[in-house]
């Protein structure tokens, strides 16, 4: 390969720019199994979108000088590269040669002009290019070895990207801040830092938007980010939790996120009685739909089967409440293996008395289908109403278990602030060991859905007759009491109070007003799935009796929601639940009997 002599790179340093102190960069992710990108943006949502081909390696780098990092794609069979000047799917804005089949390619500013262009790793060289579309370089130099993976980022805050290298073999990271001294070929460039950083691969960016790069780290358990501000650091600034280990990271400058996107919904199955749940395995295509009644069927290839999964249809009440009946269903994290699942509903207790008592079951699904193992958790219900019904798997393996507050109005049984009942709480059921179960939470009135999303649980708390309320909070939060009863959405309980300890409890991220806008809230989930660009991340959920499909991102970090949105879907009829399959994509159950799935407008 020819080398041309760009004398500005053999001139004296110059002194390096004063950090600037601006957005931090963002981290994504491509599939090169499928060509499909994941950008993750500063209000936590990810855009996902196809550029490439199965096989291409991805980059991002400021191609037009706009100050927006944007998608590149290598193919490593022809040396070709791939530019686009936006973060959307379509074909290339320009390509050109540079190097040659089984090169590794590296972008960044090398001049310090404000451009990124391109470079590749061979064997232990680099070869850097201060100009698109050219297949000459103007530096090559050796750093590293055979098997280093090459990164790059403004180590020293100069304006000028320099390489780094990731070593697999030892877990280490070398870095440069200067390759102004080297020869125009040949050189061999000082290292300037090595860090110790365990990884499926490194990473650099200016994570906190002071100017200079740091590193960063993609790994696996559980698969994402993390990343520090300061090279060296033990603990994480910041973490995602995204992606999956055979992608390739990128980082960059995304700019502003994208408005959220158009929804709309797509008839999916129908001819239930009063479905409320749907879930699905992990790895698994079928849809297990939960019908009150006492029902779970499974619609699978868009066909529902004519037999039920499950029938529990004898246990149920006789002269049900709108509130009792089959109410939630769980698959064990190993399902797949060992056949586990849950099922929560209420039970008969006497004729004629329309309380019930709630039952938490474990099933094993074999040849002959489902058969009863076991009763996990039993409790007696005062009243017919406030029963929760959700049970769902948390980070901690444990299943968590949502209870009301046992019903009537205004909690007069006084369980809401009653640590040592299960009632108007969330307990913690360890379901693989002896451990004794926890009250995980209280203060809760009537928990219907809730979604843990990585180590955040957002639970749909339904209201008295003032707020409907959304509340989130990390697992392992010192503070898990929601406040009911001494308060309802952002207020004291009963309205007429004036003054109470609000300090005391977690407050909602989201509340709206009983009797305005709606009635029940119908908690949902965080969209984790990858068919509909710019929803990753966003949190949606409706009203039992409005129909609305809200969402909203909530951003870890400042416990602050960052956007809001809301979408006019059609619904007409009563929205009791949302459903999640084992992709992550979302689905709204409705009273009409029909399961229709979450997909972009258009």
């Amino acid at each position: 390969m020819g080398v041309a002599l760009l004398a500005a790179l053999f001139a004296a340093p110059a002194e390096p720019a004063p950090a600037a102190v601006g957005a931090p960069d963002e981290v994504g992710l491509f599939d090169p199994a499928t060509g499909q990108w994941h950008l993750r943006y500063t209000d936590g949502r990810i855009s996902s979108f196809y550029f490439g081909v199965p096989g291409d390696t991805p980059l991002l780098g400021d191609w037009d000088c706009d100050g927006i990092d944007t998608v590149a794609l290598y193919r490593q069979t022809n040396g070709f590269v791939y530019l686009r000047n936006s973060n959307d799917f379509g074909v290339a804005d320009s390509s050109f040669f540079f190097g040659m089949a089984g090169d590794v390619p590296i972008a960044g500013d090398w001049d310090g002009d404000g451009c990124d262009t391109f470079g590749i790793f061979r064997n232990g060289r680099f070869f850097l290019t201060d100009t698109l579309g050219t297949s000459v370089a103007n530096l090559d130099f050796y750093f590293g070895m055979v098997g280093d993976q090459p990164f790059a980022g403004d180590f020293n805050g100069d304006g000028k990207d320099t390489v780094a290298l990731y070593r697999p073999s030892g877990n280490w990271s070398f870095i440069t801040d200067d390759l102004s001294g080297l020869p125009p070929s040949g050189g061999v460039a000082s290292t300037a830092g090595t860090f110790w950083t365990s990884a499926l691969a490194a990473v650099a960016g200016d994570w906190d938007g002071d100017g200079d790069d740091t590193l960063g780290v993609f790994k696996n358990f559980p698969t994402g980010f993390d990343l520090v501000n300061t090279n060296g650091q033990a603990e994480a600034d910041r973490r995602h939790v995204m992606g999956r280990s055979n992608w390739q990271p990128v980082t960059g400058y995304l700019g502003e996120p994208p408005p959220l996107p158009g929804l709309a919904l797509q008839t999916v199955a129908s001819g239930f009685t009063r479905p409320v749940f749907l879930t699905s395995p992990p790895g698994d295509d079928r849809m297990f739909v939960v019908e009150q009644g006492g029902l779970i069927k499974v619609i699978e290839n868009g066909v529902v089967a004519a037999t039920p999964f499950l029938d529990l249809t004898a246990l149920m009440p006789a002269s049900a409440s709108p509130e009792q009946g089959l109410l939630g269903l769980a698959f064990h994290p190993n399902y797949g293996s060992n056949g586990l699942l849950y099922v929560h509903y209420t039970d008969e207790r006497d004729a004629g008395d329309l309380s019930s008592d709630t039952r938490v079951v474990e099933y094993r699904d074999g040849p002959n289908g489902p058969q009863r193992i076991r009763t996990l958790l039993a409790v007696e219900q005062p009243a017919s109403n406030h029963n929760g019904g959700m049970i769902q798997f948390g980070p901690d393996g444990r299943l968590h278990v949502a209870l009301g507050d046992g019903g009537g109005g205004g909690d007069p049984f006084n369980n809401g602030q009653n640590a040592y009942n299960p009632l108007g709480a969330i307990t913690a059921i360890d379901v693989d060991g002896s451990a004794p179960d926890q009250t995980w939470s209280i203060g809760l009135r009537n928990p219907w859905r809730f979604d843990w999303d990585g180590w955040n649980i957002f639970i749909g708390d339904v209201g008295q007759s003032g707020f409907e309320e959304i509340n989130v909070v990390h697992r392992y939060a010192p503070k898990r009491n929601f406040g009911w009863n001494v308060q309802e959405g952002f207020g004291c309980y009963p309205p007429s109070v004036t003054t109470c300890n609000t300090a005391n409890y977690v407050q909602p991220v989201v509340a709206y007003q009983n009797g305005a806008e709606g009635c029940a809230v119908t908690g949902g989930f965080v969209y984790r799935g990858w068919d509909i660009d710019g929803l990753h991340g966003t949190y949606l959920y409706s009203d039992y009796c409005a129909g609305f499909l809200r969402g909203f991102v909530y951003d870890s970090a400042t416990g602050e929601v960052t956007v809001e949105g809301e979408w006019d879907v059609g619904i007409t009829s009563s929205v009791p639940s949302f459903g999640e399959d084992s992709r992550g994509e979302l689905y709204m159950l409705t009273f009409d009997g029909v399961v229709r799935k979450i997909v972009a407008a258009g």
